[in-house]
């Protein structure tokens, strides 16, 4: 009966996954068992989330995503490569800025506000994070909050007002064939050692992505994998992330817990505003904009991307041209923003703003 509970939690997490798919829910499959799994983790639950199991979910939406890619997205990518790395340097610059009101509001130290609100990954900046003398529940409390916020608010808000790229999904496609799925698999995981090897980072989702994409791109295969195949993927991203809410971080960390809300909501509108201009500038549309300067994570904004009938190749592209800077590079920023004042100059413009001296 010990592992009662955890059943129960997966149960319904199934149930909910089915329902909100059939409720026409944005990412259903994510969110439907995002929140039961959560709830239970939350109420003391071990609750059934096993790391081998968030990968292959990467691998199977990274492959399915990759299957839609095309020679001109390709091209598409080189061509915006510049306005990629400007937006993961802005991203970053929007975290150096909000980091230290962030700080003040929820009564951490500079290091674990900058590694909390930075837009990586969550043991990347628990771990990176930690070497410069920042606490490891704090970070990963936001880290999961940032991405569990966006995955439940961006779809549905884009979807509010009506965000509809007109780029056909993959649901149109024909099935592979099993040899050919097999086939495209095995130049999947094949992919996925060589990115482990290299040592990047979110290798499962990203060699889905390189493998299925370079293949769909040489027309050797054309079609999608099974919808079944793709919910599954879903399903255990969907209970990862719900598994992260640990009970005793959330009982330590409740202001912690609601200015990272509120902060991340603010870094979101704070990147929407240079999508604006990124839309502006370069006449790439909006929503593709929104989404790919979002604070989100890289399968979520992906999946997000093609449900909306995006350019899923050029969201994902900015997403891992970020990831990859952030997760190589997080550390050698923050010495750089203290190097260069940007911190103590925060904190003296605030401290103006309130009336008093600026502290030391």
């Amino acid at each position: 009966m010990r592992h009662f509970p955890a059943a129960v939690v997966l149960l319904a997490s199934a149930l909910c996954g089915f329902l909100a798919s059939k409720g026409g829910v944005p990412l259903a499959w994510v969110l439907g068992p995002m929140v039961p799994t959560a709830i239970g983790s939350i109420r003391g639950v071990q609750v059934i989330a096993p790391r081998r199991g968030r990968q292959l979910g990467q691998l199977m939406i990274g492959t399915s995503i990759g299957l839609s890619l095309t020679v001109a997205a390709f091209e598409m990518i080189v061509i915006w490569f510049p306005v990629m790395l400007l937006t993961a340097l802005v991203s970053i610059l929007a975290t150096g800025l909000l980091c230290v009101p962030f700080s003040r509001a929820s009564r951490v130290d500079i290091p674990t506000a900058f590694f909390s609100l930075t837009p990586g990954g969550l043991a990347e900046m628990a771990r990176t994070g930690e070497k410069e003398g920042a606490q490891r529940e704090p970070v990963a409390m936001t880290q999961t909050i940032r991405v569990a916020l966006l995955v439940c608010i961006l779809p549905s808000l884009l979807l509010h007002f009506g965000i509809d790229g007109g780029i056909p999904q993959a649901t149109g496609r024909s099935l592979l064939p099993l040899p050919e799925l097999l086939f495209v698999f095995a130049c999947t995981g094949a992919a996925v050692f060589l990115m482990r090897f290299t040592g990047v980072n979110n290798p499962w989702m990203i060699g889905g992505l390189i493998g299925a994409g370079a293949i769909a791109a040489s027309g050797l295969v054309d079609g999608r994998v099974p919808y079944a195949l793709y919910a599954l993927g879903q399903f255990m991203i969907g209970i990862a992330i719900g598994a992260r809410f640990n009970r005793e971080n959330l009982v330590k960390l409740p202001r912690v817990s609601v200015m990272a809300v509120l902060f991340i909501v603010l870094m979101t509108s704070m990147l929407f505003l240079y999508a604006v201009l990124l839309y502006l500038a370069t006449g790439l549309d909006l929503s593709s904009m929104a989404l790919a300067a979002s604070p989100g994570g890289l399968a979520e904004m992906a999946l997000t991307a093609q449900i909306l009938h995006l350019n899923v190749g050029l969201v994902t592209a900015f997403h891992v041209v970020r990831s990859f800077i952030v997760n190589a590079f997080s550390q050698q920023i923050f010495r750089l923003f203290k190097r260069i004042g940007l911190f103590d100059g925060v904190a003296a413009m605030l401290d103006r703003m309130a009336g008093r001296a600026p502290s030391s």
